[in-house]
């Protein structure tokens, strides 16, 4: 029997013109970690673009949503599938391209709508079929998330809907996902390994520090550095996620296997 050929994928990376300081160090560390990515690589934006000739820009104009955007690109784009990336998420470690590959294809064979590529939060219920991806359970909260992802893109569309930020994508597209008992799948590994480097347009202090000392084309005079008192709120505020994710785990683990 011959062989099924791999579907269609492109790379996105999801961003705006307000973010376009961080395109430089990005996509230096994108191709450090990923070589020999094999998809084509499109950036979405509003106006502004990337002088890189491995990326091809996409803009939407004006800012009205962070979903709007998203439809206007993944319109722009004719691929079965798309791996979504946000422009806050370095890579941080080797992404190996077989491994991107198996888990496209496994996504495909499972006729599914998405494969989130780094356990955050981690999927329910274990696959006898694939050891290295579980299903997210229909209950799950943040079932859909801007988590490093492969997405079926017509499924993406479909679920969009045009007035949302990216929050309330993550929390109603959830809610909208619900209707489907089955198709949200994700790995129990990380697959695509990053840092988040920004948040709420500040820099992460441990990220400043650490990319301060890499020739990445940082612009540290865009963004402030995000104050003591904050990153600790947000690393409790993490910690507590951490433990619910946990707790809602180990309940719906208890759900029928796959």
């Amino acid at each position: 029997m011959p062989k099924e050929e791999t579907p269609s994928c492109a790379v996105l990376v999801v961003s705006c013109d307000r973010y376009r300081d961080l395109w430089e160090p990005f996509f230096a560390l994108f191709w450090r970690y990923w070589p020999d990515c094999p998809f084509p690589v499109f950036l979405g934006s509003n106006f502004a673009t990337h002088s890189d000739a491995r990326v091809k820009s996409l803009t939407a104009g004006e800012d009205q949503s962070w979903s709007r955007n998203l439809r206007y690109f993944l319109d722009a784009i004719d691929s079965e599938y798309v791996l979504l990336l946000l422009e806050d998420f370095f890579l941080n470690r080797p992404v190996v391209t077989r491994t991107i590959i198996e888990h496209l294809n496994a996504l495909h064979a499972l006729r599914g709508t998405m494969l989130r590529l780094y356990p955050h939060p981690r999927p329910n219920i274990r696959l006898r079929e694939f050891g290295s991806i579980g299903l997210i359970h229909n209950a799950a909260p943040y079932r859909v998330s801007t988590q490093p992802a492969v997405w079926n893109r017509k499924e993406l569309l479909g679920l969009l809907r045009d007035s949302e930020s990216a929050w309330e994508f993550e929390v109603q597209g959830t809610i909208r996902s619900q209707a489907k008992a089955d198709g949200y799948f994700g790995s129990y590994r990380p697959i695509v390994p990053y840092c988040h480097v920004v948040e709420r347009g500040m820099w992460f202090r441990s990220a400043a520090r650490r990319y301060k000392q890499q020739a990445i084309g940082c612009d540290f005079t865009v963004r402030l550095v995000m104050g003591r008192f904050t990153a600790a709120k947000k690393q409790i505020n993490n910690w507590r996620r951490w433990m619910l994710d946990r707790v809602v785990d180990f309940r719906l683990s208890l759900s029928k296997s796959h």
